[in-house]
């Protein structure tokens, strides 16, 4: 189905990019994948021209959900590589065609986002759609490349719900004759513009000034910079990387940084914090304030709480050997009585 993409690859048994270039091969995950548009009864969202939801078949548990933006000028189809890795390592992933890829200003392009993740909580309750019933419809993030890189930071201020943004080699345009009087068409980029707690990876190229000398101040470190220090984010700077060096995911640093920050924040996988930490080999620039010392998933029932509710749902799960990421609160892959010490042990010095 995807042989214009990938072969199969039978000593690693993964689908892999066919010719490898780029800086590596498109390591996919486990699930083959489908696709349907609006074409097949998904909504048509007012503020966006089209969509293809692309999902993983056979996934036995509730998805979580991804809505992705091409660059200026461009449809989504630009960005059916990412949306196919993403959901085959088990991600609904939208991309989405703007009703004027040409003239609409980010804050159209952010609603746009919005008005389509709409639309996919819809899916779940359609019958006659593939993935009815099987959304989880509060599990969501924003991922754009270079325009629609800033407009994922621009959905995160617009919807602090959102779970997880992700902007590769992001550019971004805020008007603002008041904050920017002193700029040349009251554009620049200040703190209070990118003011969100919504996680964030933003992954840009080292040289990238070299080819946007007008976006001086507007690009991937600027938007970190001004994005809060108590926002979980992280900046990924490849060395000698151009506007275009994150617009397909056949770098392997960036395949792994992105699925794992989605890991992270949309499937609640604890385990991959440590591995996000780590500098990539490429990279000219690595920060971040993620900290995984914090991370540990004591709230096992998510009721926002830590209490004995937690100790006897964990309690539950270690009689009855369910294994869960959540509830294995000392990393080693199974959920037993030491979780349970652990977990005790919290409880009683909070209280």
């Amino acid at each position: 189905q995807w042989a214009e993409y990938c072969e199969w690859n039978e000593s690693t048994e993964e689908c892999q990019e066919i010719g490898g270039g780029g800086g590596g091969d498109i390591v996919y995950g486990p699930f083959e994948v489908s696709s349907i548009s609006q074409t097949d009864g998904m909504r048509d969202g007012p503020l966006y021209a089209d969509a293809t939801l692309y999902y993983p078949e056979n996934m036995d548990t509730m998805m979580t959900s991804i809505v992705l933006g091409p660059g200026w000028g461009g449809d989504g189809i630009y960005m059916s590589e990412w949306a196919y890795y993403f959901s085959s390592h088990g991600f609904i992933a939208t991309t989405i065609d703007y009703n004027d890829p040409i003239d609409e200003s980010h804050q159209q392009r952010a609603e746009a986002m919005l008005d389509l993740i709409e639309t996919i909580k819809l899916e779940n309750i359609r019958n006659e759609s593939p993935v009815y019933n099987r959304i989880d419809t509060n599990k969501f993030a924003a991922v754009g490349y270079s325009l629609s890189g800033g407009v994922a930071q621009l959905v995160a201020m617009l919807d602090s719900t959102l779970d997880a943004a992700i902007a590769l080699n992001p550019t971004i345009i805020v008007e603002d004759c008041d904050g920017c009087a002193d700029y040349q068409y009251c554009i620049c980029l200040l703190p209070e513009h990118l003011n969100h707690n919504v996680p964030t990876l933003i992954i840009a190229g080292e040289n990238e000034i070299d080819e946007l000398p007008s976006y001086d101040g507007l690009l991937g470190a600027d938007q970190y910079f001004n994005t809060p220090e108590s926002t979980t984010k992280m900046l990924y700077e490849i060395a000698g990387g151009g506007h275009s060096s994150a617009e397909n995911p056949f770098n392997n640093n960036i395949q792994s940084k992105t699925l794992n920050w989605l890991k992270f924040n949309l499937m609640d996988s604890t385990s991959v914090c440590i591995n996000l930490l780590q500098a990539p080999t490429d990279a000219s620039l690595f920060l971040t304030t993620l900290d995984c010392v914090n991370t540990i998933a004591y709230d096992i029932n998510e009721d926002g709480l830590v209490d004995n509710a937690d100790f006897i749902m964990l309690l539950t799960m270690v009689v009855n050997e369910s294994q869960t990421e959540l509830a294995d609160i000392n990393y080693d892959l199974h959920t037993d009585i030491y979780d349970l010490l652990l977990l005790s042990d919290h409880i009683h010095h909070t209280f």
